[in-house]
């Protein structure tokens, strides 16, 4: 519910607050009061188009805010996802600011918004419905949502929307595979071509690795045959070397044996690095092999191969794995190609077992909404001849379309309100009155698709007072019945004896200036007021009797 609003420097506004109770609210006052001024204020709220003549004279900014509570389960859902959430203690905070240099402010909580969030959120929480405003009613889009919710049919919606999402993607696998031959044969011959580049490479993984060590080695030839020589000379060839004293050393032991206890082991011990070290120098004897391939040669075969990696690897702009992947890749992506016309035959099975489904699921759609329009229509019809349109003729009409976000169907809310006439679209109404009234009939009825405030600025407007009675019942219900706050400005007398919360608007003038002033109105001065709105200037016993008599009628 809108709990509070508050408003600066707007027109006749200098500065008022408005508290609002749940239920069914009025605002009344004489003709150019400011009622009118409060409903501009709060579309300003709603992100509604801003001007800077509405800023009061001698005034640099106007400012509108508002606080909004008690918000339902499914509404606080909504508003998270656009990332916006009410306060730890359940209040929801909104203001405009408009500067008198044309700049508008907007803010969520404490967080500065684009006014066009304003706007976005705003239908979650508000809906003014003024004598012009017809955009519900005028949109086949707006008219097939508000059936919706009418229908309550959330689960068979959200059903169809999946099974459209995946016929979609279908669609677009296959419109994906059916490009023109001329740019898949030059895709084709891009592919083939890298391929062979990757094939005739022949990598490996470690390869890389394994060269440059051998590069390495073989840089350093020279180098390596001279010391690794020496080296075996020392421990295996030259007289004296280390495995000749070694041998002798253990020969020398042996004639220790018995007499020394640990000889033996020691024996053993060198026995063991003995043939460590004919290991070794084995192994390095294999170090100064000069009948393998010429050096000189190899290193050259060793370079080119590492330019070869390395141009691929510049060229893929990967290392040599990723390489071989992109390879496993663009081989995948040319049997794709090759095969297109094979799976594209399998798509258009795809497809044509996914449009069955579709139209399942839209089908069951389609009769939810025809099962609730017979409803609608009935409710509709009811409401609209107890609010004085006893020859009312509703209808909705279907019409089939393509498969879309909503499903195949489009609807067209129609209607006749005179005898005689063939019904037509909603929304060329002339009646103001007519049109307020059918709005009224749509939103009494429970859906989920209701907004949490709903206002209606002057919905009496050419209306008998018989008809104001029963306007102001409807609205009184609807407030009970749809667990709304509706809050209605009128210049009815029935309506507003109707209301549980009755505000009276007034002007004065202070210092040489019009200002606006907002007044909850109690017991005797609710009776009043009504006998004023009743007897205009002369106010008899007879007219206050009257008023009281509607105030108890409620």
């Amino acid at each position: 519910m809108l709990v509070s609003v508050h408003i600066e420097n707007i027109a006749l506004i200098k500065n008022i607050d408005i508290s609002f109770g749940d239920g069914f609210n009025v605002l009344t006052g004489e003709t150019g009061a400011g009622k009118s001024i409060i409903i501009d204020a709060l579309s300003l709220l709603c992100g509604g188009r801003s001007d800077r003549e509405i800023i009061r004279t001698g005034e640099d900014f106007a400012l509108v805010e508002g606080v909004f509570s008690e918000l339902s389960k499914k509404t606080e859902s909504a508003l998270a996802a656009l990332d916006v959430y009410p306060d730890e203690d359940g209040f929801l905070f909104l203001q405009r600011r408009l500067s008198s240099d044309g700049r508008s402010v907007a803010k969520i909580g404490t967080r500065q918004v684009p006014v066009a969030k304003l706007k976005m959120i705003s239908p979650l929480l508000i809906a003014i419905h003024g004598q012009q405003d017809t955009q519900i009613l005028a949109d086949s889009k707006k008219q097939l949502g508000l059936l919706d919710g009418f229908a309550k049919n959330a689960k068979v919606f959200e059903d169809y929307k999946a099974e459209y999402e995946k016929y979609l993607s279908l669609q677009r696998k296959q419109e994906s595979l059916r490009q023109n031959e001329e740019e898949k044969n030059y895709r084709l011959d891009m592919i083939c071509f890298r391929l062979s580049e990757i094939e005739k490479a022949g990598l490996s993984v470690g390869e890389e690795e394994q060269l440059i060590q051998e590069r390495k080695m073989l840089s350093n030839r020279e180098k390596i045959l001279t010391h690794a020589n020496i080296a075996y000379d020392n421990l295996y060839r030259a007289q004296n070397s280390v495995l000749e004293k070694l041998g002798i050393t253990g020969d020398t032991l042996n004639e220790l044996t018995g007499i020394i206890p640990e000889v033996d082991s020691l024996a053993e011990r060198l026995s063991s690095a003995k043939y460590e070290i004919e290991d070794i120098a084995e192994t390095i004897l294999s170090y100064t092999d000069e009948e393998s391939e010429n050096p000189i040669q190899r290193l050259d075969r060793v370079e080119e191969r590492l330019e070869l990696i390395n141009s691929l690897k510049r060229k893929f702009k990967s290392d040599v794995e990723g390489i071989i992947k992109e390879y496993d890749r663009l081989k995948a992506e040319k049997e794709s190609i090759e095969n297109s016309s094979a799976l594209i035959e399998e798509l258009d099975l795809q497809i044509k077992a996914q449009l069955k489904i579709l139209r399942e699921k839209a089908d069951s759609l389609t009769r939810s909404r025809r099962q609730a329009a017979a409803d609608l229509v009935t409710n509709v019809k009811q409401t609209l001849t107890f609010l004085d349109m006893p020859q009312v003729r509703f209808e909705i009409e279907f019409s089939d379309k393509e498969f879309g976000t909503d499903g195949n169907t489009s609807v067209s809310f129609l209607i006749s309100a005179n005898a005689g006439e063939e019904p037509k679209p909603i929304a060329k109404i002339a009646s103001g009155g007519e049109l307020a009234r059918v709005m009224l009939a749509l939103k009494s009825i429970p859906s989920d698709t209701e907004n949490s405030v709903m206002i209606f600025d002057e919905i009496d407007s050419g209306i008998s007072g018989k008809t104001s009675e029963k306007i102001g019942i409807k609205l009184s219900d609807t407030a009970k019945n749809a667990g709304c706050q509706v809050i209605c400005v009128t210049h009815s007398a029935q309506i507003a004896a109707k209301a549980k919360t009755h505000l009276l608007i007034t002007k004065s003038e202070d210092k040489g200036r019009t200002i606006t002033k907002v007044t909850e109105l109690k017991d005797r001065q609710r009776v009043d007021e009504l006998a004023r709105i009743i007897g205009g200037v002369t106010i008899t016993d007879t007219v206050r009797k009257t008023a009281e008599e509607m105030i108890k009628r409620k």
